[in-house]
């Protein structure tokens, strides 16, 4: 056994012994019984406004996948956090790049076409994806010309932070939020890297 082998079994048995590690409560990916574990948890600078944090596991007692979530309780206050991914493991241990679950929740009104025996295309009655999680940042004001040129108005443009992206979003689809405001999506924007998450660009569509 070389030396870095048996330094990763060393760290390993510290982290599980909770003198470097702090026990968390672990959630599989498609699970709602939580598992009691222990992680080593470095928090990060925050990116997009987010906290972010790297956390190290042994790989022999905790599996890690993208999705998993584990709350950890400091003092009076307890934090839930999700992974965004995890790093291929060289030794006993294993790091996994994470952020805080983001608390804010919007509804997505999904609306698509269909066509009728006639061979027309009408739209066909929306269907609601209710607690989408999700988190505002940012708005901006931008000036609106009419193609005459005749009058100009200011529209907002909304920025709204998703925890993961719902399948098959449509820009046709429309954010309604908790106030009953609604929202039309402009576009997705995706970071190639893994550390940024995706956010949608939105105009209201209710005024």
């Amino acid at each position: 056994m070389s030396l870095r082998e048996q330094m990763a079994i060393d760290a390993c048995a510290i982290l599980n012994s909770e003198e470097l590690g702090e026990r968390a409560i672990w959630t599989r990916t498609g699970s709602t019984a939580g598992i009691p574990r222990t992680v080593r948890l470095i928090e990060q600078p925050d990116r997009q406004t987010i906290r972010r944090a790297h956390i190290w596991t042994p790989i022999a007692t905790t599996g890690v996948s993208v999705g998993d979530l584990f709350s950890i309780k400091r003092g009076q206050v307890t934090t839930t956090w999700r992974v965004m991914y995890t790093d291929p493991a060289e030794t006993a241990i294993q790091r996994s790049y994470c952020h805080l679950q983001l608390s804010e929740f919007v509804t997505l009104k999904r609306r698509k076409w269909v066509q009728t025996q006639s061979g027309a295309r009408r739209p066909a009655p929306p269907t609601e994806e209710a607690n989408v999680r999700c988190k505002w940042f940012q708005s901006s004001a931008e000036i609106e010309t009419t193609s005459d040129s005749a009058r100009r108005r200011m529209a907002g443009e909304f920025y709204l932070m998703l925890q993961e992206i719902p399948q098959n979003l449509a820009t046709m689809d429309t954010i309604v939020r908790d106030t009953g405001e609604a929202y039309r999506i402009e576009r997705l924007e995706q970071d190639m890297s893994r550390v940024d998450l995706p956010y949608l660009i939105l105009r209201r569509s209710d005024s």
